[in-house]
């Protein structure tokens, strides 16, 4: 019997928004939008902000270097983090209406430190609803890494059979199912609810 179910943050429940920030907020040019995103967005080194085993600055002052000629511009899209994401509309309701139904939510996301507090504070409406959260940031564990799940099972003494995880990462989702977790790979809310409600019929 399901009796919880888990969120990932991101891409989930709110849109990294990072390319629409630096094009829409910034207004910055494409060709600089693509030099962010090759050196700094899409590599291993956020990789390292989401573990938190590293000091926060120290990673952004090494993301930043690998631009030396857009120091300016990496400068402004770091001050302004905080309208990276945006939680998506029918994030809140749908936890709201979970908790209604008498199901327990918890989130498990990979997620830097900072920024966790930073948007929680400023976007996340939703984290007031929730039963508990494991935030890699915070226990210098990422997922796929099977110790994240285990310290969420035993933080919340969740079965994980009785779990439902869903996260838009393939290897996410399949590290949760090889501990006993049912999960439902995010690709869309239409799909995934779709998905969820099968599962809770």
């Amino acid at each position: 019997m399901i009796k919880n179910i888990v969120f990932d943050i991101g891409q989930v429940l709110v849109d990294f928004r990072w390319r629409a920030y630096m094009e829409e907020d910034l207004k910055f040019p494409p060709e600089v939008v693509e030099q962010i995103a090759e050196k700094i967005v899409l590599t291993g080194m956020w990789d390292d902000l989401d573990l938190g085993i590293r000091d926060e600055a120290e990673v952004i002052e090494e993301m930043k270097s690998t631009l030396p000629a857009l120091r300016k511009e990496t400068d402004i899209f770091f001050d302004g983090i905080v309208n990276l994401t945006a939680t998506r509309p029918y994030s809140t309701p749908w936890i709201k209406e979970l908790k209604e139904k008498g199901y327990k939510v918890y989130l498990l996301s990979n997620y830097p430190k900072s920024y966790f507090e930073i948007h929680e504070r400023t976007h996340f409406d939703f984290t007031k609803y929730v039963d508990g959260k494991v935030i890699s940031g915070f226990e210098k564990l990422a997922k796929p890494d099977p110790a994240i799940y285990r310290l969420l099972f035993e933080r919340y003494s969740l079965i994980p059979e009785e779990c439902v995880f869903l996260d838009d990462r393939a290897e996410n989702i399949s590290a949760a199912a090889k501990l006993g977790m049912n999960t439902i790979l995010f690709i869309s809310y239409e799909n995934a609810k779709a998905a969820l409600d099968a599962l809770l019929a």
